[in-house]
C-alpha cells in the first residue's frame, strides 16, 4: 500500500474544509485518504492527532452559514464553572458541539446539535479566528436549555465576574458584574431571562471556587446573616488577611479547605492563617468537600 503524501503545513496542523484544501491544490484523491478522518461532510482531520475545541469547530464555522459556537461548547471555550458531565443535570448531548445559525433555520449535521437566534453583533465574540457567542450570551442561553439550577448559574456567573487584588494573588474579571447587569437588563422576552434574573441578584465578586459559592447560598438559605466573599480581616500585625467568607455580624470567618490543603506546606500555610483569624479578634470554621456535598442535610 503506498503512503499518502504528506499535507501543506496549513492543512497538516488540524481539522480543515474540502473547500480550503482545494484552495491549496490538494487532489481529490488526497482528500479522500484514510489517513483524514470524516467528522462531517465537507470536513477532513488529520489522523492520529489531539486538537482542541476550537480547532474542531472552526471548520463548522467555515462553511459557507453563518454559523456560532453557543451553548455547552461555548462554555467550555470560556472556561465557565459548569458541574461535572457526570451530574444528571446535563444532558448527554452537552458533549457534542453546539452551533447557532443567525437568521435561518439551524444547522443539521452529524455531531452537531443546532440552534436559531437572531444574535446581535455584540453578542459574538472571536476566539482565534472562531465565532462563539459572548459569555454573557451564552450564559442566558444556559438558563434557557433547562438544565442548570439556580445555583448553578450563581456559581458560572461568580467565576466570570471573580476579580481581586490580593498581593501575589490578582485576579481580572473575565466579564465585570456591571457589564453583565447592564446586558440582562437590555434583554427582552428571552427562555432564559428569568432564571438569570434571579441568579443575577445572588452573584457576588471575589468568589474563587464553586464550593464557595456554594457555601454562601447554603448559608443564605439557612437564614444566618450575609457571609461576604473576599472578606478583609486585619490581624495583629495590621496586615491585611483575606478570608473566604467572612460573616461580620458573628465575627466568623469561613474557609473552604480543597484537595490541594492536604501538603505539608500548605498545612503549615494554614496553621499560620489560624492564628492570623484569631489575632484579629474572630473565629474561623474549615469546612471541606463533604460538607459542600452534604449540603444542609448535615446540619
Amino acid at each position: 500500500m503506498s503512503t499518502a503524501k504528506p499535507l501543506p503545513p496549513a492543512l497538516a496542523r488540524g481539522p480543515f474544509t474540502i473547500g480550503e484544501a482545494r484552495l491549496l491544490g490538494l487532489p481529490s484523491g488526497r482528500i479522500k485518504a484514510r489517513d483524514l478522518h470524516v467528522p462531517s461532510r465537507g470536513i477532513r482531520i488529520p489522523a492520529g492527532q489531539g486538537h482542541s475545541l476550537l480547532a474542531r469547530a472552526r471548520p463548522y464555522t467555515q462553511l459557507g452559514a453563518p454559523d456560532v459556537v453557543s451553548f455547552y461548547s461555548a462554555a467550555l471555550i470560556h472556561a465557565f464553572r459548569m458541574p461535572g458531565m457526570s451530574e444528571s443535570r446535563l444532558p448527554p448531548s452537552a458533549s457534542l458541539l453546539h452551533l447557532t445559525r443567525i437568521g435561518s433555520a439551524a444547522p443539521r449535521r452529524k455531531g452537531v446539535v443546532g440552534h436559531r437566534a437572531a444574535l446581535d453583533p455584540s453578542e459574538v465574540v472571536d476566539r482565534e479566528g472562531v465565532p462563539v457567542t459572548s459569555e454573557a450570551r451564552t450564559l442566558l442561553d444556559l438558563a434557557g436549555a433547562g438544565h442548570l439550577t439556580l445555583e448553578d448559574l450563581v456559581v458560572i456567573a461568580d467565576g466570570l465576574v471573580c476579580e481581586h487584588s490580593r498581593w501575589l494573588h490578582a485576579r481580572s474579571a473575565q466579564l465585570s458584574l456591571a457589564e453583565l447587569h447592564d446586558y440582562v437588563a437590555r434583554q427582552r422576552c428571552a427562555a432564559g431571562l428569568p432564571l438569570l434574573r434571579k441568579a443575577l441578584a445572588l452573584v457576588r465578586v471575589g468568589v474563587d471556587s464553586p464550593p464557595e459559592t456554594r457555601l454562601r447560598l447554603l448559608f443564605g438559605r439557612s437564614g444566618l446573616p450575609p457571609f461576604e466573599p473576599d472578606f478583609v480581616l486585619i490581624d495583629e500585625q495590621g496586615t491585611p488577611l483575606w478570608v473566604d467568607l467572612g460573616c461580620p455580624a458573628y465575627r466568623l470567618a469561613v474557609e473552604y479547605d480543597g484537595g490541594h490543603h492536604l501538603t505539608p506546606a500548605q498545612h503549615q500555610a494554614d496553621a499560620l492563617r489560624a492564628e492570623r483569624t484569631l489575632s484579629a479578634g474572630w473565629r474561623q470554621l474549615v469546612l471541606n468537600n463533604m460538607d459542600v456535598r452534604t449540603g444542609e442535610t448535615g446540619y
